[in-house]
């Protein structure tokens, strides 16, 4: 079949429905991850309300921006033209958005019932699973997590009180909110802080992740100090996902702990069938109140159902079955919008591409990672995969991230010369493009794979469950993958994807790419709070990733989650200290202030 033969099956394939919603995705496992804003937005957006922030130190990774003094006026009688104004800082990220909704009162009781992308197979041990948006969303009502994204994306404290660090980033304190108890009723304490990074520790791949982290000791009932062997100054970002969802001790102490989660978040978990539900009830006791100082939270129950097949959550949905759920989804923004509320991201959203492995063949070899580069028709793939509603990636990093560069440099569409470079292989065989059992991604990895197939690179496809193919990530056991992952929210947590320090054995940085020069702008990022040090950094790190062409990028994802009339105030969430936040990232919501009529 030809690609132009190809070009109508996909559009036939749009027409009737699928999202690219579970791609392999691991990027909850370091905390946030996410990207650009899209060009498109919804009809009658409305901001998500918010009020200033308090007067308290800015988080350590990313203080506010300094406003530059003024150059000084050059001397009487000098002719040279007067400097330019200094440049206004960056403004700060668009919110996500939500339908608009008249003032209500919120209503106690009900059941939600929610569409998850996938099975969380592994279960509910943060400091074991593999957590993906699916797993994200149902650890968000049984755990709070250490720390939470921000308006801005910098990470606030949560459940913890406040965070700290010496002057180079080695020495952190992190203190406990008093008074606050897990489902079980022991304390969420600095023994129980102490408790979970142990546990983090040992597990396989946060251990990983905190392999720079030395040692922690509680300094009293409710402080626990942190001491690394280099600086992170990025540290509390990588509380905000897997590693700060805060477990009970006695979690940890039960064999059969990650079946039988216990946190300190609004819901309590009730029973678990996989691959058909997980249900969570309603905590009597739990510590936070709205903005109004009235309890949370307002729903009595919350079923999550995995539902792999996003053409089935879609008709689920429709058939009433679901109340909402997630799908990243552009090429059907418009429809969702039409149809149904939707909140949806307004910054921060993650990348799809196709994921290299750089340390096997053939993509060990530079050349060929440039010629399927170049074999790539960008532009013919957005216009059938996302339609043309997102833009084409260009690197890691999209429009309102540091780090965006309108030219990266990297590869564009040009067919002869991508034959011309794989001619020159010794013998690259057949690549193989791994993607999930999801129909859509199994279409988009067919265009793709026509793609490269009439270049003359011999392409053949395979389907795994969401859960092998990270596996399979780790353990370094592909050639290609069709991926969704980063934000470049903070340099930190994208440093477990990408320095080389991760990238042998059971790696996170699963493209085992290894950059001196990729190193060493990460290296800085981990000096460094200073954002416009870390937004030159971020912009090095683009321009290296097009340089080696690790990854092949594609389009900038778009998560919503579409919902029925009777579900209100989705995704809205009040901070500890009473600012309203619409807190929408990769797909992964909180449901504690969402109420159904």
């Amino acid at each position: 079949m030809t690609l132009a033969a190809a070009s109508s099956v996909m559009l036939l394939a749009g027409a009737c429905g699928g999202e690219a919603d579970d791609a392999g995705d691991v990027s909850g496992l370091s905390g946030t991850a996410a990207e650009p804003a899209p060009p498109t937005a919804p009809a009658d957006p409305q901001p998500a309300p918010t009020a200033p922030s308090p007067d308290e130190p800015p988080a350590p990774d990313e203080p506010p921006t300094p406003t530059p003094e003024a150059p000084p006026a050059p001397p009487a009688g000098d002719d040279s033209p007067a400097a330019p104004p200094p440049p206004d800082p960056p403004a700060p990220p668009p919110a996500p958005v939500a339908a608009a909704e008249p003032p209500a009162e919120p209503v106690y009781g009900g059941t939600l019932t929610f569409g998850l992308e996938a099975e969380t197979g592994q279960g509910w041990n943060p400091a074991s699973t593999q957590c993906a948006i699916a797993c994200q969303t149902v650890m968000r009502a049984i755990f709070d997590p250490l720390t939470i994204e921000g308006p801005t994306g910098a990470p606030e404290p949560y459940l913890l009180e406040s965070f700290s660090a010496n002057d180079d980033f080695t020495v952190w304190t992190l203190k406990m909110r008093p008074n606050i108890a897990f489902h079980d009723g022991t304390p969420a304490d600095a023994a129980a802080l102490t408790t979970h990074l142990d546990n983090l520790q040992g597990g396989t791949l946060t251990g990983i992740i905190m392999r720079r982290w030395d040692s922690w000791a509680a300094i009293d009932d409710l402080t626990v100090q942190v001491r690394t062997t280099a600086p992170v100054a990025g540290l509390p970002a990588l509380l905000t996902g897997q590693l700060g969802y805060l477990a009970a001790p006695s979690q940890y102490a039960d064999p059969d702990g990650a079946a039988n989660p216990v946190g300190t978040g609004p819901f309590v978990f009730r029973s678990w069938t996989p691959d058909s539900e997980l249900v969570v009830e309603r905590n009597p006791a739990y510590w936070k109140t709205d903005a109004q100082g009235r309890p949370l939270p307002y729903l009595d129950r919350v079923v999550f159902r995995p539902i792999v097949d996003s053409d089935a959550r879609v008709l689920a949905l429709e058939s009433g079955d679901l109340d909402t759920h997630h799908l990243n989804s552009p090429l059907h923004a418009a429809e969702n919008r039409q149809r149904y509320k939707v909140v949806e991201e307004g910054s921060f959203f993650q990348t799809t591409y196709m994921m290299l492995n750089a340390a096997a063949a053939p993509f060990d070899d530079l050349a060929a990672r440039r010629a399927v580069a170049h074999c790539t028709d960008y532009e013919t793939y957005n216009l059938l995969r996302v339609g043309g509603n997102v833009p084409v990636a260009n690197g890691p990093f999209g429009p309102n991230t540091p780090g965006y560069l309108a030219d990266s440099g990297f590869p564009t569409y040009d067919p002869e010369a991508g034959r011309a470079l794989w001619r020159q292989l010794d013998d690259p065989g057949t690549v193989e493009i791994g993607t999930t059992n999801d129909p859509f991604n199994r279409v988009t990895t067919e265009l793709i794979a026509q793609m490269w197939n009439d270049c003359g690179i011999d392409t053949r496809i395979t389907q795994l469950e969401q859960g092998t193919l990270i596996t399979n990530a780790v353990i370094g056991q592909f050639q290609t993958f069709l991926w969704r992952n980063h934000n470049g929210a903070s340099l930190e947590f994208e440093r477990t994807w990408w320095h080389s320090e991760y990238a042998a054995g059971l790696a996170t940085n699963f493209g085992r790419a290894v950059d001196p020069a990729l190193d060493a702008a990460l290296d800085a990022a981990a000096r460094t709070s200073d954002p416009d040090e870390l937004r030159a950094l971020a912009e090095e790190v683009n321009r290296v990733f097009a340089e080696g062409v690790y990854n092949l990028w594609l389009n900038w994802s778009l998560w919503m989650l579409p919902h029925h009339d009777r579900v209100q105030n989705l995704a809205l969430l009040t901070l500890p200290d009473g600012r309203e936040v619409l807190n929408l990232i990769e797909g992964r919501a909180f449901l504690t202030e969402t109420w159904v009529e």
